[in-house]
């Protein structure tokens, strides 16, 4: 699975645990909106509302927001009116001002209820990043910043997916910061809990628009989610789960509008043994060889960290006869690096498009070698030859063609007898 590197959250030049909170620590509510959560006035408004009622039962609120709806792909066909290949540092100027809209939004909605509160950006929140447009990755948070405007304000609301370099950079976080900056701040902040409301009522078993028959699950471990993250279940970004398990904090994921149930990630394993928790899927994954004519291997390990360097992640990747490796790419990036690297190493490439991946996610799936059986033979019984399959203790997943992700997808919920674990 895709690994995070978010290094440890310094909270301030403070003594940690309760003398840097006050009298804040006990009745402090740290909580995410996802953008589709305030896509119009009136889901904004009921927002507020929602923020308001913490409000009357004591509470004071730290609220990260996405931006609106569908903003930030707006913003990015806007660009492309303007540049064919955008320069990285003036989008992430461009794709911050996303969030800070729906934070000053918000901030105006609830003030409107008569509970004071007001917006920070990233960079007012003391959010301290480094790394490179797009990609940046939190390094510190002075949670002073915070606190200091929490003994004015019932209500903070910053803007997610962004901070600033030691140099005064604005930096982006890449999609699903919003997540991390949720969790980093809840850390920063000594909360034991973070709330991230979307627009469903949890963590399933399988996307429900997929599988309409998927339970919630009341629980799910770090090691678990992050595997079902990375692997395609959209309401987490696999970095704030690495994140939450370094710093034991307890993500609720919740829906907007019923956030009284939801699935709780945390440090508390399911039951001892082995078991099936949940099946995930992605649906843009292309496949790509290079054939090094003769070269030795070793000479592709460099050529591939170059990808990695340009934002490219190669995924399940494998040898062929020496002379051939083979890998799968997740997501639309571009692939011009990868004919670079081939002319460099005088390779022939190319890449094989329309396919997606199904990932068996578990407890315990090594101890029990039926799991990966039964996996082979229910994607088999679809009548195509899996591309590719990647394994690990936790999960198994297989590359096939994007028009039978689905059907795979259901299958397998089916053959693990998932339709009957939801809580």
């Amino acid at each position: 699975m895709e690994k995070c590197t978010e290094p440890a959250v310094a909270t301030a030049e403070s003594p940690p645990g309760r003398d840097r909170t006050g009298d804040l620590s006990g009745g402090l509510v740290v909580r995410k909106y996802g953008g589709s959560s305030l896509a119009t006035p009136d889901r904004v408004r009921s927002v507020a509302g929602a923020l308001a009622a913490l409000v009357a039962e004591g509470r004071r609120v730290v609220v990260v927001v996405s931006a609106m709806g569908d903003t930030t792909d707006e913003l990015v066909t806007l660009a492309g009116e303007f540049a064919d290949r955008p320069d990285p540092r003036e989008m992430d100027q461009l794709m911050a001002t996303g969030e800070q809209v729906s934070a000053a939004l918000l901030a105006l909605a609830v003030n409107q209820l008569g509970v004071r509160a007001g917006s920070l950006s990233g960079d007012q929140a003391g959010i301290v990043v480094g790394g490179r447009p797009g990609a940046g990755v939190i390094e510190r948070i002075d949670a002073h910043r915070i606190l200091e405007r929490l003994r004015h304000w019932r209500v903070v609301v910053v803007a997610g997916f962004q901070g600033r370099t030691r140099d005064g950079e604005l930096l982006t976080l890449g999609r699903g910061g919003s997540d991390t900056t949720a969790v980093a701040i809840a850390a920063a902040l000594d909360s034991a809990d973070c709330e991230i409301c979307t627009d469903v009522p949890g963590v399933h078993t399988a996307d429900p628009r997929v599988v309409p028959g998927s339970r919630r699950l009341a629980d799910v471990p770090y090691d678990v989610m992050a595997e079902l993250a990375g692997r395609g279940a959209k309401v987490l970004h696999p970095r704030s789960v690495a994140l939450a398990a370094r710093h034991d904090v307890r993500v609720r994921v919740v829906h907007s509008a019923w956030p009284v149930v939801g699935t709780t990630v945390a440090a508390e394993p399911l039951e001892a043994g082995h078991r099936v928790v949940g099946i995930a899927h992605e649906r843009d994954v292309r496949l790509v060889s290079l054939t090094l004519a003769g070269a030795r291997p070793v000479r592709c390990a460099p050529a591939l960290a170059r990808l990695v360097e340009h934002g490219l992640h190669p995924d399940v990747l494998t040898w062929q006869d020496r002379h051939e490796v083979r890998f799968t790419v997740r997501g639309r990036a571009p692939l011009d690096v990868v004919g670079e690297v081939a002319r460099e190493l005088g390779a022939r490439w190319a890449v094989e498009e329309d396919l997606g991946a199904v990932s068996v996610v578990g407890v315990g799936l090594f101890d029990h070698p039926g799991y990966l059986a039964e996996t082979l033979r229910a994607v088999g019984g679809l009548g195509v030859a899996v591309t590719a399959l990647s394994t690990s203790p936790t999960r198994f997943t297989a590359v096939l063609p994007v028009d039978l992700v689905d059907g795979a997808v259901r299958v397998l919920h089916e053959t693990f007898g998932l339709s009957g674990v939801g809580r």
